[in-house]
């Protein structure tokens, strides 16, 4: 369902500004379910949401544990907005708090942000390396998983270079 709203919304941006006002609904579930949207948004066009960068991040650092299903999409979506080095920066910091926490998909979720953030930002390379490696090392079977996705990632654009 999440799918078919993103494709709907395309290139509207009076959908996007409706689908972000929901991010901030009262309702968990229209929270949680505006996430999973976003998320959709942002796997193949992240600039529609870049000038809520701000906003999602801020959204993103102050959501409570208890909402993990949209802590994970936004996990998701901050690093794929982020477009200024400050942004990066600040979602970086984030990434490294996410993972820590206690629910495994934001673990999953702080792993591929941290790695898609160091594509963009070189100076975050060592500790996205670092936070793939402690993941393949001592996380989940889903954590080593997305370390190992965050690799070949990597791989694929030094390829390009």
């Amino acid at each position: 369902m999440a799918r078919t709203i993103a494709e709907k919304i395309g290139r509207d941006k009076s959908a996007v500004r409706v689908l972000v006002r929901e991010l901030f609904d009262d309702e968990i579930e229209v929270r949680k379910s505006a996430a999973d949207v976003a998320k959709r948004i942002t796997e193949t066009d992240g600039t529609l949401l870049e000038p809520y960068a701000d906003e999602l991040a801020g959204l993103l650092e102050t959501l409570p544990v208890e909402e993990s299903r949209t802590r994970w999409h936004l996990g998701l979506v901050v690093p794929r907005v982020a477009c200024t080095c400050a942004q990066r920066l600040r979602a970086a910091r984030t990434m490294s708090l996410l993972a820590e926490d206690e629910s495994n998909v934001v673990r999953c979720s702080a792993v591929e942000g941290m790695g898609l953030l160091a594509l963009r930002e070189p100076s975050l390379r060592d500790e996205a390396e670092e936070m793939v490696e402690r993941y393949l090392r001592d996380g989940t079977v889903a954590m080593k998983s997305r370390a190992r996705g965050v690799q070949r990632t990597w791989a694929r654009a030094e390829q390009k270079k």
